[in-house]
């Protein structure tokens, strides 16, 4: 499986940021237009190694549009740990076949992982629908 090659990214979370990661696969920003989607989980939330908890933090299918493709990034963001983040304790590592689990519930096709070429993170995608 090849990963999907955006020309433009939008972030989607339900975490409050003070400041937005940096976009996947070498992008120099987030668009807030685009159709693509990258998932940036909330551990403050849910208990994410709990799929039904991973799954309801990425939108369904049905709602975007034919053959969107949607990233779920591979480590959540916790914006309760304040000054943690500095140390690296504000980020979690969501487990890889939960993610794509949680993609195939929410109705998502041709799902794959891999590791982000441009930042070695590791992503899952999947499709809204077949093109």
């Amino acid at each position: 499986m090849i990963a999907p090659r955006p020309d433009a990214i939008r972030l989607w979370t339900r975490a409050t940021l003070s400041r937005p990661p940096s976009p996947p696969l070498g992008l120099r920003s987030w668009s807030h237009e685009a159709e693509a989607l990258a998932v940036l989980l909330d551990a403050s939330i849910d208990d994410l190694a709990n799929l039904a908890a991973v799954a309801a933090q990425i939108p369904s299918a049905e709602t975007l549009g034919p053959a969107t493709p949607v990233m779920v990034l591979g480590e959540a963001v916790d914006p309760r740990r304040g000054w943690g983040r500095l140390f690296g304790l504000g980020r979690s590592k969501v487990a890889r076949a939960l993610r794509c689990g949680a993609l195939l519930v929410r109705g998502y096709v041709d799902i794959g992982a891999a590791l982000d070429p441009a930042t070695g993170s590791d992503i899952v995608w999947g499709w809204s629908s077949r093109a």
